[in-house]
């Protein structure tokens, strides 16, 4: 993704089960990121908890989600775990960062040096082969 194509969704409102093109929730803005520019379509999620764990599993188990050492273009981050995850995609623009949406908030550009001051110190990436 390119600086404009990043523009385009910063601003955008948080909407709880948002999948775009106007509105979004973070899983719903990692599915719609990684569908319409990275070409990979990703399960839908339809709640957290029990479900989201079982899908996660049967991602990994299958070799579909793989996580990596660090960060590269396009790849998943998770961000906050548990039972309230937050996720977003990693871009190697301006020097790197997340695209997400958060809650109250809408969707940002978070770059690298930032993470920590928003709360997020420990990210885990994954790469998708869907």
């Amino acid at each position: 993704m390119t600086p404009a194509q990043i523009n385009r969704y910063i601003g955008l409102p948080w909407v709880a089960g948002g999948r775009g093109p106007d509105a979004f929730d973070c899983w719903g803005l990692l599915r719609y990121l990684q569908r319409e520019h990275f070409g990979r379509v990703l399960p839908e999620i339809p709640e957290f908890g029990d479900t989201a764990r079982a899908m996660y599993q049967a991602q990994m188990s299958s070799g579909a989600w793989e996580v990596v050492a660090g960060p590269e273009h396009g790849a998943g981050v998770l961000m906050r775990g548990g039972d309230d995850p937050h996720v977003g995609v990693w871009l190697d623009c301006e020097g790197g960062g997340v695209l997400h949406a958060m809650e109250r908030v809408g969707v940002i550009w978070t770059p690298r040096r930032s993470l920590h001051l928003i709360g997020f110190s420990r990210l885990k990436y994954y790469r998708f082969h869907v």
